[in-house]
């Protein structure tokens, strides 16, 4: 019996993702033009769901272990010295999730403060709600993801109407960046697809069963696809400033009202987010050392909120970064690890078209561009 809906699977997917740079999309359209940022998007959209739907088959075809690091265990790092390159990626992994999610508490913390809670109140209230989720495992996650994730669509939905009637600004129609702004802009629409880590976590709720694994995927991003599409055009037309967080801007635009629930979806985003990359990190850190689930819980949890509390925010920049590298370190291992699947395995999800040598080829040199955009946005 399946652990979770395909729907509840797709919002893990989505949730992961929507707290990952798309409130920054809309600064970056304003300078890249939209037009060609609508291609760009579309683009970065096809090479996300190819990488993805690799990462989902060998996690299927692995047999051993259903998270991440198991499975380039499987499939890339084996003989004498495999245990080396493990231990790495994970202590690697673990680091940098962990300081991931300081920045995301820290984030939401911010939302409470500003609504009148002490910092220190506003904190811990965050991380109880953010971590309470993760304790009680996959199934809870899935519901939880998938209220909010509906209650995102719902803001949105209610924003985007207003916005129709605050049309303060013309839409970039004309306007066609420079190549850094460009680039720039895949890098970052790239990044806003990545839930590379949630993954695995759709695969095993859904009993590895493939059509429902390649239809959660499809959801999950293209979820992600329709919130950039009307997020960009929406702030862009509303705004009554474009600011580097479109929210901010956007909400300005409508009135007090739509700045209330401009917080709450940033505050879901954020939340969201949290529980699907705590929960992977709770498995990841289970799946290698065996120990006891509660205790991974705390050690996936307890960490970003002592970072919070020691205020070191100079760390967490650095760490964001290597957040957006590691995941680009994880585009560059899955594609060896799926040619390797699909010689043992042979077809499991993708047609053959899409997973020929040329695309495999291909996905590689979108993700390449994602780390070359990455560092243009710096």
């Amino acid at each position: 019996m399946e652990k979770l809906t395909v729907w509840q699977a797709a919002c893990i997917i989505t949730g992961y993702g929507v707290g990952s740079g798309i409130m920054t999309l809309p600064y970056l359209v304003d300078r890249a033009g939209l037009v060609p940022s609508l291609v760009i998007m579309l683009v970065a959209f096809f090479f996300s769901y190819c990488m993805h739907m690799m990462l989902a088959e060998i996690t299927i075809g692995s047999g051993q272990g259903t998270q991440i690091i198991s499975v380039f265990r499987t499939y890339l790092f084996r003989g004498k010295h495999g245990n080396i390159f493990v231990l790495g990626l994970f202590v690697l992994t673990t680091l940098v999730l962990i300081t991931n999610l300081a920045a995301y508490i820290a984030g939401g913390a911010e939302i409470f403060a500003a609504a009148g809670l002490p910092p220190l109140a506003a904190q811990l209230l965050f991380y109880v709600i953010a971590a309470a989720v993760v304790f009680f495992g996959l199934k809870m996650l899935g519901v939880s993801e998938a209220v909010s994730v509906s209650v995102i669509i719902a803001i949105v939905a209610v924003l985007a109407g207003a916005s129709l009637f605050h049309w303060n600004n013309p839409l970039p129609l004309g306007t066609v960046g420079a190549p850094n702004e460009l680039l720039a802009f895949f890098g970052m629409a790239m990044f806003s697809f990545v839930a590379f880590f949630s993954v695995p976590q759709a695969v095993e709720g859904l009993d590895r069963d493939p059509v429902k694994v390649r239809r959660a995927i499809l959801i999950g991003l293209g979820l992600n696809l329709m919130f950039v599409l009307v997020i960009v055009t929406c702030a862009l037309a509303s705004s009554a400033r474009i600011t580097e967080l479109a929210m901010i801007g956007w909400s300005e635009g409508i009135g007090l009202w739509a700045q209330v629930l401009g917080s709450v979806f940033t505050v879901l985003a954020m939340l969201t987010t949290y529980w699907s990359i705590s929960l992977a990190l709770s498995d990841i850190i289970e799946e290698q050392t065996k120990l006891n689930r509660r205790i991974c819980w705390v050690i996936a949890t307890l960490p970003s909120l002592l970072l919070v509390l020691l205020n070191l925010g100079g760390f967490l920049d650095i760490m964001r970064t290597a957040g957006g590298l590691i995941a680009i370190l994880m585009a560059f291992m899955v594609v060896p690890a799926f040619r390797r699947c699909r010689r043992a395995n042979g077809k499991l999800l993708l047609p053959k078209a899409l997973a020929s040598t040329p695309m495999q080829v291909a996905v590689l040199a979108a993700f390449l561009f994602m780390a070359i955009g990455s560092a243009v946005g710096l």
